[in-house]
C-alpha cells in the first residue's frame, strides 16, 4: 500500500503529503489511516500518521554492516576532514563509524584513537596511529564494548574530535539508540571531547530510539544528505 510504502522511507507523514502521493481526498486518506490503525499497522499523529517501531529493536553489526555501504564511505570521507595530525581521537562503535578505517590507514600524520569496538581495533593496521580499546563487556551483536570499566576508562581521557554512531536521529529529541549502557559510552565519549561529530547516514535522520544520548546542540552531524560544501 502506498501509505506504508512512504511511511517505511520516512517513519512519519503529514495529511497533505499523503494527499498528494496518493491523489486523494482528506476524508479518504483519514478512513485509510483509521483502518490501517486498527489493524496496528501504523499510529495516528496529529496532523497525520507514522510507523509503530519498536524503540528496543537493534540490528546487529552483521546486517548493518551490508546497508547503505557507499553512504557511509561518503560520510567517512567528510569526516576525515575534521581530524588533524596529532590529534586524539574518539571511534565509537558501529559500521558508520567503522566505514572511517580504511581513511584512517591512508592517513600520513600520526594520531591517537581510542575505541570501543573490537573490530575497530583490529583494523586500524597503520603504523602512525596508536590504538587504544576499552574494557568491559563486549556486546557481541554490535560489537561494543560497554559497563563500568569502560565508562571509568574514558573519564580519565580527553579527545580532540569523537566521531559517533546513533540509530535515530532528529532535531527534537537529539542522537537516540537503543541500549541504555550503549548510550552511556556514547555520551561520556561526547563529555570527553572538543568537538563530537554524529556518523549517519540520511536513513537514520528522523528515526527515534529508546535513550537519547546527545541533544541536537551538543553534537554536529555529518551524513550523506548534506553537500560536500556545507
Amino acid at each position: 500500500m502506498i501509505i506504508l510504502e512512504l511511511l517505511n522511507q520516512k517513519q512519519r507523514a503529514t495529511l497533505e503529503e499523503l494527499q498528494e502521493l496518493t491523489e486523494s481526498s482528506a476524508s479518504t486518506i483519514r478512513r485509510d489511516l483509521n483502518e490501517l490503525e486498527e489493524e496496528q499497522r501504523l499510529r495516528r499523529i496529529h496532523g497525520g500518521a507514522e510507523l509503530i517501531q519498536d524503540f528496543s529493536d537493534e540490528l546487529s553489526y552483521f546486517e548493518k554492516s551490508t546497508k547503505n555501504v557507499q553512504e557511509k564511505q561518503n560520510i567517512a570521507k567528510k569526516a576525515l576532514k575534521k581530524i588533524a595530525n596529532g590529534d586524539t581521537i574518539y571511534l565509537d562503535a558501529g559500521t558508520s563509524t567503522g566505514a572511517l578505517i580504511a581513511e584512517l590507514n591512508g592517513l600520513k600524520m600520526k594520531v591517537t584513537v581510542v575505541t570501543n569496538s573490537v573490530t575497530h581495533a583490529s583494523l586500524l593496521i597503520n603504523e602512525q596511529i596508536r590504538v587504544y580499546i576499552l574494557g568491559g563487556l563486549i556486546k557481541k551483536s554490535t560489537d561494543s564494548v560497554i559497563g563500568g570499566q569502560a565508562l571509568n576508562q574514558l573519564k580519565n581521557y580527553r579527545f580532540n574530535v569523537a566521531f559517533i554512531g546513533a540509530n535515530g536521529y532528529d532535531p527534537e529529541n537529539g542522537a537516540m539508540t537503543p541500549d541504555t549502557e550503549e548510550a552511556a559510552v556514547k555520551r561520556t565519549a561526547i563529555l570527553q571531547a572538543d568537538s563530537s561529530y554524529l556518523l549517519i547516514d540520511k536513513s537514520k535522520m528522523g528515526q527515534r530510539s529508546f535513550v537519547c544520548f546527545a541533544s541536537a546542540d551538543e553534537i554536529e552531524i555529518i551524513t550523506d544528505e548534506i553537500g560536500e560544501d556545507e
